[in-house]
């Protein structure tokens, strides 16, 4: 794990880098903004020179570390964070956050920032960023925890999933297999009345055979024009493995080979 500061000069402009990290973080890097969605492992190296804005789905250890929240010159970040995340178990005067204990006075510093900012499911905000620009963000259920969100940029729609998925576990008995469906065909339903552009949604390979379901739903029915997968840990070949079976003829998808692979999107095109 690690969070660096770079230094970048490269005209971007027209431009989208997109990084995966570990699991289901991603970065997005746009000529103004950098944005960190569900980091908790891996290698950040954060530009000094652009608007930092850490996004956090919900507070499974596997989407979420503190670590985010000690960043150098955390008051200039933004971050974006479930609700659930600020609802932590407490014991005594210490407030557990994963694997670190903060005070109760560092936490309520904290999490009273201007810049932290915290959402709920179903709901649409207005974030003010520090360099003025106001971010529109639309948040959607999970059916698991915390939420899926949604954000605007000048010309792009930007979705991740979180832990939203149809969670079809094999050994489901047929009443938990339908209420599964019909939980995610509610957000499913909700969702393709957006016009995403770039779309970060998950490949988890616990299911076996029913990994591909949620996805293939998404993709049918969202209709995104770039489908990144996530949720996978180290089996990065489930990616290419989807990608080689099933085919979309209004998205293309992304396979990841590795960590830090990078995807440059033109926005011209």
């Amino acid at each position: 794990m690690g969070i660096k500061q770079r230094r970048i000069g490269v005209d971007m402009k027209n431009e989208i880098i997109i990084t995966y990290i570990y699991h289901s973080c991603y970065t997005v890097e746009t000529e103004d903004l950098f944005i960190i969605f569900d980091y908790y492992n891996g290698v950040l190296n954060i530009p000094e020179d652009k608007e930092v804005i850490f996004v956090a789905s919900h507070g499974h250890d596997d989407h979420y570390t503190s670590e985010i929240l000690k960043v150098p010159n955390m008051e200039e970040k933004t971050y974006i964070l479930s609700s659930d995340i600020g609802s932590l178990k407490k014991n005594e005067n210490i407030i557990y956050i994963k694997d670190n204990k903060l005070s109760m006075d560092q936490l309520k510093s904290l999490y009273s920032s201007k810049n932290v900012h915290f959402v709920s499911e179903n709901k649409t905000y207005k974030i003010k960023l520090n360099n003025g620009f106001n971010l529109k963000v639309k948040t959607f259920a999970s059916t698991d925890k915390g939420v899926s969100i949604l954000l605007y940029l000048d010309n792009i729609e930007i979705f991740h999933a979180g832990d939203l998925n149809y969670w079809a576990w094999k050994d489901n008995d047929e009443v938990t297999m339908k209420k599964e469906y019909d939980d995610f065909m509610e957000e499913i339903d909700k969702i393709k009345k957006e016009n995403i552009n770039i779309a970060f949604f998950p490949l988890d390979s616990r299911l076996e055979e029913n990994y591909y379901k949620g996805a293939d739903i998404f993709i049918k029915e969202v209709k995104p024009q770039v489908f990144f997968p996530m949720h996978f840990g180290s089996n990065e070949k489930i990616s290419l493995i989807f990608k080689e079976n099933y085919i979309y003829p209004k998205t293309e998808v992304r396979a990841i080979y590795e960590r830090n692979q990078q995807v440059v999107i033109d926005m011209k095109d």
